[in-house]
């Protein structure tokens, strides 16, 4: 076989492992059909319209609710305070739009936002896990509670 032989079948494999292979086993399943992404892309909406429309303190109540964030007062404050400042410094909401969804493993899951603002967007960033409590109850029962959350513009590492 000629080198260019090999480089055209090689091709033709990445291109068929491309098309091919979106739902191999082991995978995650499409967001529309993961009833726990739905439930929690749903929560990060409320978050973001709330966020979006000036709500920022009960935006952030919501969506933290459970979670041991609302407890470090002085960085909840903080983000709070960044969060607000959004529209001053990168313009008017224009939209969002979920950029990724992940599970990695089953009780833990990350989600990527592009919040889309008339002079620069902004990536957010949010992480849920769940715990199973000790004994009989399955980690699938146990709630989703949010262990990060945090934005940034750095918009060059979408790519990578």
């Amino acid at each position: 076989m000629t080198c260019n032989h090999r480089v055209a079948a090689c091709c033709w494999m990445l291109l068929i492992l491309f098309v091919g292979g979106a739902a191999s086993p082991g995978e995650n399943p499409p967001l529309e059909k993961d009833p726990d992404l739905l439930e929690l892309d749903a929560k990060i909406g409320q978050f973001l319209k709330g966020v979006s429309m000036g709500e920022t303190q009960n935006a952030y109540q919501g969506l933290l609710a459970g979670s041991r964030l609302l407890k470090q007062d002085k960085a909840l404050q903080e983000l709070t305070e960044k969060t607000a400042q959004l529209q001053t410094k990168y313009g008017l909401y224009c939209g969002v739009e979920q950029i990724a969804a992940k599970r990695v493993g089953k009780d833990l899951v990350v989600f990527r936002y592009l919040y889309k603002c008339k002079d620069f967007p902004v990536v957010w960033y949010f992480t849920f896990y769940r715990t199973p409590t000790p004994g009989e109850t399955p980690s699938e029962k146990a709630p989703w509670r949010v262990v990060t959350v945090r934005f940034d513009t750095e918009l060059e590492r979408l790519a990578w």
